[in-house]
């Protein structure tokens, strides 16, 4: 192949590599330092949009082993969200890919939150069934 063929695609290739490394961070937080099974609510933030609603079509909940346990995904992709995610609730406009799985005492989970934006929360339950960032 030659260079007048290959450059414009490497150019291309090197556009999307760094489009994608510029996605936006979501902040995921617990919603209260009170959360409690069956259901934490967890908030989501997206620092770029001034205050506006964060960008997200896709939420999932992994054990520690990498095993899913809940998955709601938008059905439509490409809007704005609420801020409010309730564990084993799909939001509004979202249908859900997998049941939740029941979160079990002394275990690590991981949320996370993605679309235009991403990010991610790993976070602890307790044995009273209390749930907690994982660095707490």
């Amino acid at each position: 192949m030659r260079l007048h063929r290959i450059l414009p695609l490497a150019l291309v290739v090197l556009q999307v590599s760094l489009l994608a490394a510029c996605q936006p961070p979501l902040e995921v937080t617990l919603a209260s330092s009170n959360e409690r099974l069956p259901g934490p609510a967890f908030l989501v933030d997206e620092p770029s949009q001034d205050g506006g609603p964060p960008r997200y079509d896709v939420i999932r909940v992994l054990a520690e082993d990498g095993t899913q346990v809940w998955h709601v995904r938008a059905l439509s992709f490409g809007g704005t969200r609420g801020r409010r995610v309730v564990y084993g609730e799909a939001p509004e406009g979202f249908e859900t890919v997998q049941p939740p799985l029941p979160l079990e005492d002394g275990r690590l989970y991981s949320i996370g939150v993605s679309g235009e934006a991403s990010g991610a929360l790993r976070f602890v339950v307790g044995q009273d069934g209390g749930v907690r960032p994982e660095n707490e």
